[in-house]
């Protein structure tokens, strides 16, 4: 059973109750909702609209991509895409460049102003999220990377599961 009261600044736990573990996706959504709320307070600091924010993460994360690949990510399409890009660019935020492997594909990069601000407004964040981690056990801390990982791969096929059946109905 998942306890705690609704305060912002309670501590949640799982408390063994039948299967603790079919808590999990209970517990995931309570973390994934207060993930969207330190993000929605992040992109409020720095001015953004959701879909920069998700922009700017994607490339801060993965790195440089073309815009198809970022619209794929962002489940926008093409056009609204090279909209947002438009105003990135105007606020100084990303550029295109010619890839540089392939100088007939664009890239978006960010550029140091993007992850100049991202670590100004999570810095606090981030250095208690290492604190959690440095107070683990090695086995812990491995155990809980692995988890990550894990969780991420498959909310991310999920994701890609969810845009190809939308790419589906909207052809059919």
């Amino acid at each position: 059973m998942i306890t705690g009261s609704n305060s912002a600044a309670s501590t949640q736990r799982v408390e063994p109750a039948g299967d603790a573990r079919e808590q999990l996706p209970t517990l995931v959504d309570r973390t994934t909702i207060a993930l969207e709320s330190l993000r929605t307070q992040w992109r409020t600091v720095a001015n953004l609209g959701t879909h920069e924010r998700m922009a700017i993460s994607q490339l801060r994360v993965y790195g440089p991509m073309p815009m198809s690949e970022l619209a794929s990510r962002i489940s926008l399409s093409r056009a609204a895409v090279t909209s947002l890009i438009d105003r990135l660019e105007d606020e100084d935020w990303v550029r295109r460049q010619a890839d540089e492997h392939d100088r007939r594909r664009t890239v978006l990069r960010l550029l140091p102003r993007a992850a100049e601000m991202f670590d100004d407004v999570s810095s606090g964040y981030r250095g208690e999220l290492i604190d959690l981690a440095r107070e683990m056990s090695d086995s812990e801390f491995r155990a809980v990377v692995t988890f990550l990982q894990r969780f991420t791969e498959l909310a991310e096929r999920h994701a890609q599961q969810l845009r190809s059946t939308a790419i589906e109905r909207s052809l059919s």
